[in-house]
């Protein structure tokens, strides 16, 4: 059965990855890649000095954690990295200190689904 399971979201995130993704270039310091990725979009919230609550909208780009490769080493998404998309750039970050600035997808973790901000 779990065979089964993975075949199957296998080829949904082939036919999702060819139908609905757009390209987007990942980078870290001197370092990108092109990935197809899906947008998607999540409530944050952070804290700021004055414990005063500031609520947003985290634009989120799902990829395949295979794709995602700099220097020829398969990499995590890390606070800081930029991604462009649309001629605009997105940063990635979580919405509190210490957080991973992504979350699995998928029975085994095959997609990322990375929380940005954007930048400018």
């Amino acid at each position: 059965m779990t065979d089964m399971l993975k075949r199957a979201e296998s080829a949904l995130a082939r036919i999702h990855g060819s139908s609905v993704s757009q390209e987007v270039t990942y980078q870290r310091g001197g370092a990108s890649v092109l990935l197809q990725a899906t947008m998607g979009s999540t409530q944050m919230a952070q804290y700021d000095q004055g414990g005063v609550v500031i609520a947003f909208d985290s634009i989120d780009f799902l990829v395949q954690a295979a794709d995602l490769v700099l220097n020829g080493g398969q990499v995590e998404p890390r606070r800081g990295d930029e991604i462009l998309w649309r001629g605009n750039v997105y940063r990635v970050a979580a919405d509190q200190q210490g957080d991973r600035p992504y979350r699995e997808s998928g029975a085994e973790g095959t997609v990322l689904r990375i929380m940005t901000k954007r930048a400018r």
